[in-house]
């Protein structure tokens, strides 16, 4: 007796070490089955009429489960009633009238069911449900329940013929494992009929519009750098299995607010704070998510500078607002920051794309002020002059410029005022060419005014005007073959998250020459969860901008820059 209450309390001790909570979740192979329980949906049908059996195992009287797939049937009397459905196994069919039994079989453990065959006939039909409708895409299961002489009532699902009288709206299978499933396939309606016994019943069914069954979210920035943006793309899913854009229709939401938001049309989020969210997006009472990290820290400072602090009046001048966050890197986020001048009598900002922000001085007004950048509760300041003082001189970075076809340069205008000081005002001159087939010349207030563009082989002159002086610079644009090109890291190729790399690519000519062609290279990332390329902020005197490469995941990332039909890699390490 002890021994068998031992034997009890370590089952019980197993079972609660495995979180039984009486309902088993897998077969185990330390409780024997010891019965078999056989349940009928009919335990009496008529003849030429199917129902279907269940077996429920009862494992050494501690639980119990349905074991119905595992179970072996046969029957003593298969002119009474057998298992002939071989799409439903545990599907008994009556032939004539008369009793049968039923035996299920699961290893060494068995148990019976009589089952009795009436000699009833059918006299009504009715399917259930009754004129539905059902979204184009999606399935309905029909049920046709059987009314029989005896008064008796029947499911004759599985044994009635199964038809639909428009196959071009919806279908219904008639096959023996799938009978009475109707498939939707275009908008409208059709009848659906069951037969059995000569007897036959009919029900509409309409076929709608499809409905949203998901919504998937994407993007192709699933890492963003603090204070940096991303765009996000959903993508319904219907009924019909079509997909649809539905960006614009759905509204969008974040998680947790404090690492990124998102507007609530549109799908542009915000990264904020390093961490990671969810973004969903919410249409029709559905809704699908993505997540979001964000790397890079977050900002607790800000540097604002200007090319020049003392202006001459009717100028303008690039601004730069550099940021420095958490994890140690700094980065530019001139187009993040709030810029604001405090008399703008004397300037004024302007923003016209990304990171570039002119400030632009009065043409009329002189004096001090202050221009101060600003985001969130942080801020930095530039005390700024406007100048009276006139222009002595101009003067151009270089008097003769060797281009090759596809190539660019850049020049620049020196002014030197009246007290010797100087002033950068290559994006306030007016940029012309002599010839523009063959060098061109940026003339617009960008990030690229003065920059010239070998078109074709041939010479051309560049002329930049200010202040009513003239200064020229010659520039001869050759055709030449490159042999090589080499990608040149200014500071190396490994970079913090957050941090920035700046770029190089150097193409080797047959005739030897070499020339710096950064920014007439086509530049390319595999990996821009690693590592992103970003637009160079506006600099002054340089003859050719760096590509910058901004880390914003941890790993590597091949970096490709391809000129002149030669292409070159390097590999970028981002920690």
């Amino acid at each position: 007796m002890r021994n068998l209450l031992w034997s009890g309390f370590l089952i019980m001790m197993v079972l609660s070490g495995c979180g039984w909570d009486g309902t088993p979740t897998r077969p185990n192979d330390f409780t024997k089955l010891t019965s078999l329980e056989i349940v009928a949906n009919s335990p009496t049908i008529a003849a030429l009429t199917s129902t279907k059996l269940t077996v429920k195992g009862n494992f050494s009287g501690i639980f119990t489960r349905d074991i119905t797939d595992q179970v072996t049937w046969s029957t003593d009397s298969p002119t009474v009633a057998g298992f002939t459905n071989t799409a439903i196994p545990n599907a008994v069919t009556g032939h004539i009238p008369g009793t049968a039994v039923l035996t299920a079989t699961v290893g060494n453990i068995s148990n019976t069911f009589s089952l009795t065959v009436s000699n009833a006939t059918v006299t009504a039909l009715a399917i259930t449900p009754a004129t539905p409708s059902v979204p184009k895409g999606l399935t309905q299961q029909f049920a046709v329940t059987g009314t029989f002489s005896d008064l008796s009532t029947q499911d004759v699902t599985l044994d009635a013929t199964w038809a639909s009288s428009i196959t071009t709206v919806a279908t219904v299978s008639d096959a023996a494992g799938s009978k009475g499933l109707a498939q939707s396939l275009a908008i409208g309606s059709t009848q659906i009929s069951a037969t059995f016994g000569g007897i036959s019943d009919t029900t509409s069914m309409t076929v709608t519009a499809p409905v949203l069954q998901s919504i998937a979210v994407s993007t192709t920035t699933p890492s963003l750098l603090s204070l940096t943006s991303g765009t996000f793309q959903a993508n319904g899913v219907y009924s019909d299995g079509t997909s649809v854009d539905v960006t614009s229709q759905v509204t969008w939401s974040s998680a947790n607010t404090a690492i990124a938001t998102i507007t609530a049309t549109g799908g542009t989020a915000t990264a904020l704070s390093e961490g990671t969210t969810s973004i969903s997006a919410t249409y029709g009472g559905v809704t699908g998510s993505a997540s979001l990290k964000v790397t890079g820290g977050h900002l607790t400072g800000i540097t604002a500078s200007a090319a020049t602090t003392t202006m001459i009046k009717g100028t303008s001048s690039a601004l730069t607002a550099t940021g420095k966050f958490s994890n140690g890197t700094s980065r530019d986020i001139t187009g993040i920051v709030a810029w604001s001048v405090a008399n703008t009598n004397i300037a004024t900002v302007t923003s016209p794309a990304g990171n570039l922000v002119w400030l632009n001085t009065s043409s009329t007004t002189s004096g001090t002020t202050t221009v101060t950048a600003s985001y969130s509760t942080l801020s930095s300041t530039i005390d700024l002059t406007v100048t009276d003082l006139g222009v002595a001189s101009i003067a151009i970075s270089s008097g003769t410029m060797d281009l090759t076809v596809g190539t660019a340069a850049r020049l620049n205008v020196i002014a030197t005022l009246t007290d010797n000081s100087t002033q950068d005002v290559t994006a306030n001159s007016t940029w012309t060419t002599t010839d523009a087939t063959i060098a061109s010349v940026d003339n617009t207030l960008s990030a690229t005014i003065g920059r010239v563009n070998g078109v074709a082989a041939g010479s051309a002159t560049i002329t930049a005007t200010y202040g009513g002086s003239n200064i020229t610079s010659l520039v001869t644009v050759k055709t030449r073959t490159v042999q090589s090109l080499t990608i040149n890291a200014v500071f190396g190729t490994t970079v913090a998250t957050g941090g920035q790399l700046q770029m190089r690519a150097t193409a080797t000519y047959t005739d030897g020459t070499t020339q710096d062609v950064t920014e007439s290279a086509t530049w390319s990332i595999d990996t821009p969860s690693i590592a992103i390329l970003i637009t160079s902020p506006y600099q002054t005197g340089l003859a050719v901008l760096p590509k910058l490469v901004m880390g914003v995941g941890t790993g590597t990332a091949t970096l490709s820059a391809t000129f002149g039909g030669k292409t070159q890699t390097t590999t970028i390490t981002v920690q």
